[in-house]
């Protein structure tokens, strides 16, 4: 019988236990995760994403129910033990002086050294093998306050590695990151996890990264329910959608993409190559029309890809004209206002 990375039971979380009147944020919940898994937790914002990760790293006491890493629940776990159980990346912004990224990289060796960081041998080979598993070696003697925020993502994941914890949690670790940065840092993880055989969870905004990179979604509702699934699964059973729709916002699942949804224009039909159609139903749906892709009986649009050049032939009433470029085919259509 496999064991689980991480196992959660009857969960509630929240906060005020100690008081008569504690305050549950969600729950009950029955997940859990094996080793070589990145997971990422989805949910609208005040959810209890960051509550969740912050009670599964025991900063937080549990409401109700229970969590195990490898069988043995953490509330029985010595804290010095349990920091070599699980590692934690939060969002929280904190001071570290003068250090260099070397230096902060080898605090993740405080639950083996103690606070006096003599670092031996052991200790020294799990920085290097960090410091290369994040591609940091050429920063390693720069002050924390000399690199990117990017690098300094990679720098608070490589402290999280040096700590070799079966569990890695992160709390939106893509926040204020550049596009570039967000994916960088989304792959990083995934790398990791299959490498490492770490069990990685990541809570997330970047619901589109997530949908390709997570081996399982947690995707947490207002509803108080949590999902646990592969990202199709989820999004084949409307269960990413009905969570994220809003007024006039809606997931379209044979796309994998939201969508600002204002038809008011009409509808139109198109036909052709894949990439082009793609790339046109875009630009039309934002102009307002519902792209069809089928046989129904309204105007067309065929979009080819002839000698290095696209083209695009609109079919009305009988009647043909040709377009050479997305621009000019929506002009067309915003000064004559509807089909034209």
């Amino acid at each position: 019988m496999t064991v689980k990375a991480l196992d959660i039971s009857q969960l509630e979380i929240g906060y005020g236990q100690q008081n008569s009147n504690p305050t549950k944020v969600a729950g009950p919940m029955d997940i859990s995760m094996t080793s070589g898994e990145l997971i990422c937790l989805l949910g609208p914002n005040g959810v209890g994403k960051t509550t969740l990760l912050r009670t599964l790293a025991g900063i937080l006491p549990a409401l109700k129910g229970h969590i195990s890493i490898h069988g043995k629940n953490i509330s029985e776990i010595h804290k010095k033990t349990l920091a070599q159980s699980l590692s934690v990346v939060l969002t929280d912004r904190i001071g570290y002086g003068n250090l260099t990224v070397y230096e902060l990289i080898s605090l993740g060796r405080i639950p083996y050294t103690g606070w006096l960081g003599n670092l031996d041998k052991t200790d020294k080979e799990k920085i290097q093998i960090a410091i290369a598993q994040t591609g940091l070696q050429p920063l390693i003697h720069k002050s924390i306050h000399q690199v990117s925020d990017g690098e300094r993502q990679k720098v608070m994941i490589a402290r999280a590695l040096a700590q070799d914890t079966p569990v890695i949690l992160l709390d939106e670790p893509t926040a204020h990151l550049d596009i570039p940065n967000r994916i960088n840092i989304i792959r990083l993880l995934r790398k990791l996890a299959k490498e490492t055989n770490k069990a990685i969870i990541l809570s997330t905004h970047e619901l589109d990264l997530a949908l390709q990179a997570a081996d399982k979604i947690w995707l947490m509702t207002m509803e108080n329910q949590t999902f646990s699934g592969t990202p199709e699964d989820l999004v084949l059973n409307d269960v990413f959608g009905n969570t994220f729709n809003k007024d006039g916002i809606t997931f379209d699942k044979s796309l994998g993409v939201f969508k600002v949804v204002e038809y008011h224009r009409g509808r139109l039909r198109i036909t052709g190559d894949e990439v082009g159609i793609f790339w046109t139903k875009r630009a039309l749906e934002r102009l307002g029309f519902e792209v069809i892709i089928g046989q129904e009986n309204v105007p067309k649009i065929h979009v080819s890809f002839h000698d290095n050049s696209w083209n695009w032939e609109y079919l009305i009433n009988d009647k043909s004209e040709v377009f050479h470029s997305v621009t000019d085919l929506t002009q067309h259509f915003k000064m004559k206002g509807g089909h034209g």
